[in-house]
């Protein structure tokens, strides 16, 4: 008989485990969502699980565990429930859904989180087309057993259901916002915030719908490609139906912003679903639902006064603040009380001290409950919390460039400050010394403004960048030209560009225009030209270059060393001392006479001695022109 106990012993095991390994009565609600991912075709899907934390149990390498470690998502094409493709979503994070009433949630062990799963598909344009869309499900079972308002809930699986456009009409899902932990008082008027959000604009519209259970049992808990069409919904308990969900004095419902309402009468634990259809030009494109569990308990009657929020110590409705200062909101405190701060009637994770530094723009409120028993708990007023308009600041110049050596005026609000302002002006994160609303500068570099109001810290700021307009023109420092020939001036000019303006003067000897950046000239007597150059914006360079005449080089063709005073020299008429270097020779090609420069004239001799007639080639060497050749014929 022992033997016989042992078996039955090992068997329940076995059975318990096989069925624990199944159950998935942790997850309490969840939804789709579905958002595009870089190029055309490409999605990111996203599975929330909502869990009650208590019964989660995570695999170990001796514990077999109920929290899935992936998730396979199937989609099928509407117009006939053809399956075309499957996504697998691995577990990502989890994150504590934070309870407003938390003696409640202790004495009631409510523990609850959201898991996240994630994984990434490609949808070929080509393939996904259809106009009447796609639909993409989740399945798992199996239900809580405890769950009042459906008719054997642990036998129950769940469906999440998720329907999009085709590819080619770009558009995110509605996304749910993440659920407040909260419950339901018997006999009170409940309200919770099931509304979404659109990155696309889209009209969304509420309503409460009968949840899936799906084709999953407990002896087959996780969904498979479906060939049949529809997913089965749960039966209603005796007495419930869509219409009182959560039964009651005002049964379940929601309304045209999310907000779902109820004044339940009977204690119990109920599911529902909210579908959310998403409208585009009043054309429905996509549906994501939500399902969801809500405990009715009964709460103790006795209710804590209502809390007041305050700020410096007064009562408030509403409060201004500087965007980057913070502020503290604050509520009377007692050790018996505790506390839970709502933004815009979600609870903000962590805030549960009697004061709140605020950051945020919003409608703050505060939930006050017993430390010590789980009763009524009161929330505040809303306090709105917005932004004070900023302060003006705002550079203004007559130019965004500086030109070289020049100053220019940076004014703060057109020079127009109150006198209880504070002006800071910076250059390159260095502070100036200048505090005045007009600031003078000479350099290049960006320049930030801020202006204070010592009453309550707020600023304003702005920043320009001045550049600075720096290009280079260079002209030789000297040109020589002969008489009545012509010159080019050829600048360089660094950076270049197309849009300067060139200014040659002065006129006397132009040849060319003098708007041109090349210009051509045949001065008469040295003159000094100057090139302006100007740039889109205004600022002007400058060079100048010497234009220096040289008279013509005159060579005689015969002279005569008889020493009679008449033309006894070889005399070249060089009035400029052109001449660098002249070289005479004998026919037979010796070099007869040399000299750098010509300040002396050849008299015909070679070694003190007078040389024949005839006819003596020359070289001459002269600035500003080739090398002249030629012959002078000796005469006796």
């Amino acid at each position: 008989m022992i033997r016989n106990l042992s078996c039955l012993l090992l068997l329940f095991l076995l059975t318990w485990c096989t069925g624990f390994h199944a159950a998935a009565n942790h997850i309490v609600g969840g939804e789709l969502q579905m958002k595009p991912s870089g190029a055309t075709g490409n999605f990111e899907i996203t599975l929330i699980q909502i869990w009650d934390q208590n019964n989660v149990v995570v695999s170990t390498p001796n514990v077999t565990g109920n929290r899935d470690p992936e998730a396979t998502l199937y989609i099928y094409r509407k117009k006939d429930d053809r399956m075309m493709g499957e996504i697998l979503a691995t577990y990502v994070s989890v994150k504590s859904i934070q309870y407003q009433n938390k003696a409640c949630a202790i004495i009631r062990s409510l523990n609850t989180s959201i898991g996240t799963y994630k994984g990434n598909i490609f949808l070929d344009p080509q393939k996904y087309n259809d106009p009447e869309g796609y639909y993409m499900v989740w399945e798992r079972c199996c239900r809580n057993d405890d769950i009042n308002n459906i008719v054997r809930p642990g036998d129950n699986g769940m469906v999440f259901y998720l329907e999009f456009p085709p590819v080619t009409v770009s558009n995110s899902s509605p996304e749910f916002l993440p659920p407040n932990g909260q419950y339901i008082c018997s006999n009170r008027p409940f309200s919770m915030n099931m509304s979404a959000t659109d990155e696309d604009g889209d009209e969304l519209r509420y309503s409460l719908v009968t949840p899936y259970r799906g084709n999953t049992s407990p002896d087959d808990p996780y969904g498979t490609a479906n060939v049949s069409n529809g997913y089965p919904l749960v039966t209603w308990a005796r007495g419930i139906s869509l219409s009182n969900v959560i039964p009651g004095s005002s049964p379940l419902s929601v309304g045209n912003t999310g907000m779902l309402t109820v004044n339940a009468n009977k204690i119990g634990l109920y599911v529902f679903a909210i579908q959310c259809e998403e409208f585009r030009n009043g054309k429905k494109i996509g549906v994501v639902r939500r399902d969801f569990q809500l405990l009715v308990i009964d709460c103790n009657d006795d209710t804590p006064e209502k809390p007041v929020i305050m700020y410096d110590a007064k009562p408030v409705t509403e409060v201004e603040f500087c965007p980057e200062k913070t502020i503290e909101l604050s509520t009377a405190s007692a050790p018996g009380w505790a506390y839970q701060w709502q933004l815009n009637g979600l609870n903000i994770p962590g805030a549960d001290d009697p004061s709140i530094m605020v950051k945020d723009s919003g409608s703050y409120s505060i939930i006050k409950s017993f430390v010590g028993k789980c009763s009524r708990d009161t929330a505040s007023e809303m306090v709105r919390a917005r932004f004070s308009d900023p302060i003006p600041a705002v550079i203004s110049s007559d130019q965004n460039v500086l030109c070289p050596d020049a100053r220019m005026n940076l004014s703060a609000n057109g020079g127009n400050v109150a006198s209880d302002l504070v002006i800071e002006w910076k250059k390159d994160d260095v502070i100036l010394t200048s505090s005045a609303p007009v600031l003078s500068i000479g350099d290049a570099g960006t320049y930030m403004l801020k202006i204070t109001n010592p009453a309550d810290g707020c600023t304003g700021t702005d920043t320009t960048h001045i550049a600075e307009d720096s290009f280079d023109v260079v002209l030789p420092e000297r040109t020589g030209v002969i008489t009545g020939a012509s010159v080019k001036l050829a600048p360089t000019i660094s950076p270049p560009n197309l849009n300067y303006v060139y200014s040659w003067s002065p006129p006397e000897g132009m040849v060319s225009k003098d708007n041109v950046k090349e210009a051509v000239v045949a001065p008469q007597t040295d003159t000094q030209y100057t090139l302006s150059v100007t740039s889109e914006n205004g600022c002007i360079a400058k060079d100048s270059t010497l234009v220096f005449v040289i008279e013509k080089i005159h060579i005689p063709t015969t002279f005569s060393p008889n020493n009679d005073g008449h033309n006894d020299t070889f005399k070249i008429i060089d009035s400029k001392n052109r001449i660098e270097e002249i070289s005479i020779f004998n026919r037979w090609g010796e070099v007869i006479f040399h000299s750098k420069g010509y300040s002396e004239p050849w008299n015909g001799t070679y070694q003190n001695k007078p040389l024949p007639a005839g006819s003596y080639p020359y070289i001459i060497k002269a600035q500003l022109q080739q090398p002249v050749e030629g012959s002078v014929l000796l005469l006796k």
